[in-house]
């Protein structure tokens, strides 16, 4: 029975994440056009925040408890789940359409949110460790993002809002707010069955958090873009990802720090010079067109594999633990 509660939480976790994340695209899009903003601030701001509430949880749990390699390793597994994996398969489901303000503001802040890192890693402060004034310095950076995504002019509506709406205003906060709780609560269940599983095969925590803890915090992520996306919401879809790449490492990550400090794993490097080019290559297959392929997506699925196949191999106890699970 202890072998078979991770998989039932993980179950329904998911349909709980289906659910939660369907209600929340519909809502949050409602809100967007009673207030004539553009789905694509929203989807970079309530979206991305409330999506990315699983990693935090985790995050900031596991930074007081001391176990930074799952801390630190949940937002760098996350932002390369949500790069690659996430915006793949939604541009496989229907090519994303980018728009120019997340070509000349959004990626560029999404790929010097995880830049910084390198310099932190190697120089800044104790080197190898996020302190809680670097930490600080993350959490105010995360504050003028939204500052600066606040003050953009608000979206002209040129037909009559009510028809834009899918729902009244009232019914859209409800809606929304259903969507979340759904969203967390499944997130929850789904990452706490996820690592009950890895934990079984005695996998170290570094690669706990890379790949199993982080696909469970970002399947509201997941979800919410694939929902999006099937909606031909591809401002939420996109906005999504990349505004909860940047929360991940501005407000999640400096949060943490802030809370405890935060110590590198020794092979973090590669991790974090890993996502920092990734988000490079979205950018310029962004740049392109104004559009993410399904080529591209097929790429960044790629990059993807290739990324889990190396981290994998390298951790030894992973593989033994590969092995078992075959067996």
């Amino acid at each position: 029975m202890d072998f078979i509660l991770p998989f039932i939480m993980l179950i329904i976790g998911f349909i709980v994440l289906v659910k939660g994340a369907d209600f929340f695209v519909d809502g949050a899009s409602s809100i967007a056009k009673y207030f004539k903003v553009s789905s694509l601030v929203i989807g970079l701001t309530v979206v991305a925040f409330g999506t990315s509430l699983p990693e935090a949880a985790v995050s900031i749990s596991s930074a007081l408890q001391g176990v930074d390699d799952v801390s630190f390793g949940n937002v760098i597994g996350s932002n390369i789940f949500n790069l690659l994996l996430i915006l793949g398969i939604s541009s496989l489901i229907v090519p994303q359409i980018v728009h120019s303000d997340l070509i000349k503001r959004d990626l560029p802040i999404a790929i010097s949110a995880v830049f910084i890192l390198i310099p932190m890693y190697f120089f800044i402060g104790n080197g190898h460790i996020i302190t809680q004034f670097e930490g600080a310095l993350l959490f105010v950076l995360i504050i003028g993002f939204v500052v600066l995504l606040i003050k953009q002019p608000k979206k002209e509506v040129s037909i009559d809002k009510e028809i834009q709406m899918k729902f009244t205003f009232n019914k859209a906060i409800i809606i929304t707010l259903i969507g979340l709780i759904g969203i967390v609560f499944g997130g929850i269940l789904v990452t706490e069955g996820a690592k009950s599983i890895a934990l079984l095969f005695g996998m170290s925590e570094w690669l706990v958090g890379l790949t199993i803890v982080s696909i469970g915090t970002s399947l509201p992520e997941l979800v919410t873009s694939v929902v999006a996306s099937m909606k031909k919401e591809s401002d939420i879809a996109i906005g999504n990802i990349i505004g909860s790449n940047i929360f991940n490492i501005f407000f999640i990550l400096g949060f943490s720090a802030l809370v405890a400090p935060i110590s590198f794993n020794q092979t973090a490097i590669f991790d974090i010079i890993f996502i920092t080019v990734s988000t490079i290559i979205v950018f310029i297959f962004a740049s392109r067109k104004n559009q993410i392929t399904r080529r591209h997506g097929m790429i960044l699925l790629g990059l993807y594999l290739v990324y889990m196949v190396y981290i994998i191999s390298r951790d030894q106890n992973a593989q033994i633990a590969f092995i078992q699970l075959i067996h």
